[in-house]
């Protein structure tokens, strides 16, 4: 017997091999955790435990006390004990989990062929895995009739296998008790009560956790199979929650938005709103296609070169002043974009005029952690910008002063004051405006030059969330072939300036980023891929305002 243990929890033992756990753990929970397989349908690590589904069924073949459990048990809730002995793989439980899978398709359609689950199907999967292939029952099957249940998702009630994870979604994640299961037996049954859709904001979670086609998205509905979908991770930009999202599409079209597990952002949910930013991603229409120069008063098309050099001669003609140079900028900008805009005010024309707006926001404040992923703030990186020292306050009026002093060269990054038609009226009086964006907008009636950049779906790029927790973004889709990262049309903008820089992508960015402001010392970019990680020193957001959550 070893003199000391090599284990810093205690253990117990799956098929043999030891499983640490922690102190009222359950045995399904310890063995995900430590990537062991038990097949379940009802468990879900957020929701509370009613072993509904019997698919997690194990042998216990020693208690911890030398006895084994007098028949098969449900790993979700049975408490993992020192020495106790599971086995998942034994005859006795094939035997079981045949039995109860063969249970619960007794009065599914398998409707398979013309079914969205299909693909990624829990209940396909474990019937081919553990299924007998054969079934005892040969009379009717029940049909329920077709339910509109909400805006968001469909419920197509024979094919549910009674799981009740939708139900306890609306009990305790949401705290709505819009979900219930009615009658008994046969007729037992999910559905909406007195026949009222539901209307909270985060249904595309029921589709996410229903492990069979029964709740699923009518946004995605008959659009593509799920087995042709590519899958990158990035975070959503619909607020300044920053929630960890996969981006899933098919030949170069985004299909739909999915959360990504990140215990410290979003857990395992992502609201409605934020699902549908996924239609943005795919607008063509409004895009800036290429690069734009103003020609007797209308914009035309340009090449890059002609709109670097355009630019560079009008600047070395001006010569301008300091206080006669500013920049805007929104929100919506990566942590290395708003950097290297104020780079080259402060390299170029050693100015710091750069504003970007900062109106008053809200957070919710709730006893369902859920409520608090939805902010008024619709942009994903005010953090970001509070952080580099970016200008700007609730009135603009730290900018109207600014621009009462007669202007020779503004930058304008993405849509900012948009509504402020007194900004546009001054703005319009500047012998050069340059604009870099993604879509036409006001901006562009008045620019000069009009530089093309990408959506966030189309580059990398790193975003400050509320909790000042910077996590970062992949390319998921290819860019519009004449368009560029907008972090790359500043480099190249400084260098035709006469300050050369040798970035070579967004990571090299931040990692200068990280050296040159105090906020983000200490930080890498390897780092920030996974989960995401705070910034070293915190900034007072002032405009934040603390609210109760309406459910």
């Amino acid at each position: 017997m070893p003199l000391f243990n090599e284990f810093s929890m205690p253990v117990f033992h799956i098929d043999g091999e030891p499983v640490e756990y922690e102190p009222g753990e359950k045995i399904l929970s310890a063995a995900l955790r430590c990537g062991k397989i038990i097949p379940h349908y009802c468990y879900h690590p957020g929701m509370s435990v009613v072993a509904t589904c019997r698919m997690c069924l194990v042998d216990v073949v020693d208690l911890g006390n030398g006895r084994p459990a007098p028949k098969l048990q449900t790993a979700c809730s049975m408490d993992a004990a020192e020495g106790m002995k599971v086995e998942t793989l034994n005859p006795k439980v094939e035997e079981g989990r045949k039995l109860v899978n063969e249970f619960l398709l007794v009065n599914h359609p398998l409707d398979c062929p013309i079914c969205d689950q299909s693909g990624e199907c829990t209940l396909q999967d474990y019937a081919f895995e553990y299924g007998s292939g054969k079934s005892e029952m040969d009379y009717s099957k029940r049909v329920n009739g077709w339910r509109d249940i909400g805006t968001f998702v469909a419920l197509e009630r024979n094919r549910c296998i009674q799981c009740s994870r939708c139900d306890r979604f609306t009990r305790e994640i949401t705290g709505t008790n819009e979900f219930g299961m009615f009658n008994r037996g046969h007729e037992l049954t999910v559905d909406t009560y007195s026949d009222r859709p539901m209307t909270n904001k985060f249904q595309g979670n029921m589709a996410d956790i229903c492990p069979v086609g029964a709740i699923t998205e009518k946004e995605f509905r008959f659009k593509r199979r799920a087995w042709k979908l590519k899958k990158n991770r990035s975070i959503c930009t619909g607020c300044s929650t920053g929630c960890n999202i996969t981006i899933e599409h098919d030949r170069n079209e985004i299909f739909r938005l999915k959360p990504h597990e990140n215990q410290n952002v979003n857990k395992w949910w992502l609201c409605d709103e934020g699902r549908l930013t996924y239609r943005m991603m795919n607008e063509r229409k409004t895009r800036i296609h290429q690069p734009l120069g103003r020609v007797d008063g209308k914009l035309e098309a340009i090449s890059w070169e002609e709109a670097y050099a355009a630019i560079a001669e009008r600047v070395g003609d001006m010569s301008p002043l300091p206080e006669e140079v500013l920049a805007l900028t929104d929100t919506h900008a990566s942590n290395e974009e708003l950097f290297l805009l104020q780079k080259l005010l402060k390299d170029i024309f050693s100015a710091e005029n750069i504003f970007c707006p900062l109106p008053k926001w809200e957070q919710s404040e709730s006893e369902f952690f859920i409520n608090t992923l939805i902010t008024t703030d619709k942009t994903p990186n005010r953090a970001g910008a509070l952080a580099l020292k970016i200008k700007g306050d609730a009135t603009s009026a730290k900018l109207k002063k600014a621009i009462e002093a007669e202007l020779k060269v503004v930058f304008v990054l993405g849509n900012p004051f948009e509504a402020e038609v007194e900004v546009l009226e001054k703005i319009k009086k500047a012998q050069l405006v340059v604009h870099l964006g993604t879509f036409h907008n006001s901006w562009n009636d008045i620019a000069d030059v009009v530089l093309p950049g990408q959506y966030y779906s189309e580059k990398e790029g790193t975003f400050t969330n509320k909790d000042q927790r910077v996590q970062a973004t992949e390319v998921a889709v290819q860019a519009l072939r004449r368009t560029r990262p907008e972090w790359r049309i500043l480099a190249d903008l400084s260098s035709a300036l006469g300050q050369e820089s040798s970035y070579g992508s967004s990571a090299d960015v931040f990692n200068v980023m990280t050296k040159q402001v105090k906020a983000f010392s200490g930080l890498s970019y390897a780092e920030i891929c996974g989960s995401g990680k705070e910034l070293t020193q915190r900034t007072k957001d002032s405009g934040m305002k603390v609210v109760k959550a309406q459910t």
